[in-house]
C-alpha cells in the first residue's frame, strides 16, 4: 500500500489548506497540474493550471494568445444560455455546436468524420476551447490530440469541473447495438482549464446531484475533512455557489495528489481513489447503452464496489451522502429518479 499511503499523507496539506480557505477567498485559487513525462505532451508542455475565469476575459489571456486561429466547440444546451451568446457574438468566433450524446458524439467514427467535414487537419496554428462537460472535454482532447492543437477547457458540470483535469482522453464506441466505453484511450493535457461560476449558477438540482458523485468519491476513499465538508454544507449547495465551487477545487487538488503520486493508478495507489466504483459504472454504462448519467453510474459502482468488499462503515459514509442528496445508487432508484 505505499503508493495509497503516500496519496492520503500528501492529501492532509490540501486539506489543511482547504480547511482555512473562506468561500470568499476562491478567486485566487490555482491548482498546477503537471504533465508527466512520459506522457506525448510533456515535450510541449510541462504543466498546466486550473483556476477561475470569466469566459468575457478569455481573449485577454496569455494562453489564449499563444496561436492565432481559434474553434470553439460548445456544447448546444450551454450554447444558449446568455452570457455565452454574448461572448460568440462580440468575439464573432468560429464555432461548432455539439449536442451531448455520449452514445453519438463521443465516438471515434463521428469524431473522425468531424475532422474531415470541418477540413480541422488542414488548420495550422491552431487553439480548440472547449465550452461543455466532461463528455465534450473528452471530445475536445481527442479533436486536439489529431490535430496537434493547443486546448482551453472550460468544464460547466460540477462533475467535469471537479474530475476533468488530468490530460485523459476516452473516446467509445458503438458497433452492432453493443457499446464498448473507453474503446479509445490516450493522454493529451489541456494547456489551461479554467472555471466559470456562472455555469454553476444555471445548473438544475439534479446536475448539481449527479456531479457531487465525484467529489463524494474523493472524501470516501482520500479525505474524511472533505467528506464532512460536504456533510456539513448539505444542501446549501444547491444555493450557495461558493460552497459548491469550493469543494470543486478542493476534489480537484485531491485528485492532483493522487495523480503526481501515482499516475499510473497502480492498485496499491491511486486506482481506489481514483477508479472508485468505476470498473462498475463502465459496465453499467455499456448495459445501458449510454443511457445512464455518468455520475449515477458511479454512484451504483461505488455502493456494488463497497458491498463486494465488505467495506460496511465506508458503504454507510457513502449511502449517507447519496440519500442526502438524493442520488440514485440502484438501477431501480435510478429507473424512479429518471
Amino acid at each position: 500500500m505505499k503508493f495509497y499511503q503516500e496519496i492520503i499523507r500528501k492529501s492532509k496539506s490540501v486539506d489543511d489548506k482547504f480547511e482555512k480557505i473562506k468561500e470568499s477567498q476562491l478567486n485566487g485559487i490555482k491548482i498546477v497540474f503537471h504533465v508527466p513525462k512520459f506522457h506525448p505532451r510533456s515535450k510541449i508542455i510541462s504543466s498546466y493550471t486550473f483556476s477561475p475565469l470569466d469566459l468575457k476575459n478569455l481573449t485577454k489571456n496569455k494562453i489564449y494568445n499563444l496561436t492565432k486561429n481559434h474553434i470553439f466547440i460548445i456544447d448546444e444546451s450551454v450554447s444558449k444560455q446568455s452570457f455565452v451568446r454574448e461572448f460568440v457574438k462580440k468575439q464573432n468566433i468560429n464555432l461548432i455546436i455539439l449536442k451531448s450524446i455520449e452514445g453519438k458524439i463521443k465516438t471515434k467514427p463521428f469524431l473522425d468524420e468531424l475532422i474531415k467535414n470541418y477540413d480541422l487537419d488542414k488548420k495550422q496554428n491552431l487553439t480548440l476551447v472547449v465550452i461543455g462537460g466532461g463528455l465534450l472535454l473528452n471530445v475536445g482532447a481527442y479533436l486536439a490530440e489529431k490535430l496537434s492543437a493547443n486546448i482551453i477547457l472550460f468544464p460547466t458540470t460540477v462533475i467535469a469541473m471537479a474530475d476533468g483535469a488530468g490530460g485523459k482522453v476516452r473516446v467509445n464506441f458503438v458497433s452492432n447495438n453493443r457499446a464498448y466505453k473507453h474503446f479509445y484511450k490516450s493522454f493529451y493535457e489541456p494547456n489551461a482549464m479554467f472555471l466559470d461560476k456562472r455555469f454553476l449558477e444555471s445548473l438544475p438540482k439534479k446536475q448539481i446531484s449527479i456531479g457531487l458523485v465525484e467529489i463524494i468519491k474523493h472524501g470516501l476513499f482520500q479525505s474524511s475533512k472533505l467528506y464532512n465538508y460536504i456533510l456539513r454544507s448539505g444542501k446549501d449547495f444547491f444555493t450557495d455557489i461558493k460552497k459548491l465551487e469550493k469543494s470543486i477545487f478542493w476534489a480537484a487538488a485531491l485528485k492532483n495528489v493522487c495523480i503526481d503520486v501515482d499516475v499510473e493508478e497502480n492498485e496499491n495507489g491511486s486506482r481506489r481513489i481514483l477508479r472508485g466504483g468505476h470498473d462498475f459504472s463502465d459496465r453499467t454504462e455499456e448495459d445501458l447503452k449510454f443511457e445512464i448519467p455518468h455520475g449515477i453510474a458511479v454512484a451504483i459502482g461505488i455502493i456494488k464496489q463497497l458491498e463486494m468488499e465488505r467495506e460496511s462503515k465506508i458503504l454507510d459514509k457513502a449511502k449517507k451522502l447519496f440519500n442526502l442528496f438524493n442520488i440514485p445508487y440502484t438501477i431501480e432508484d435510478f429507473n424512479k429518479w429518471n
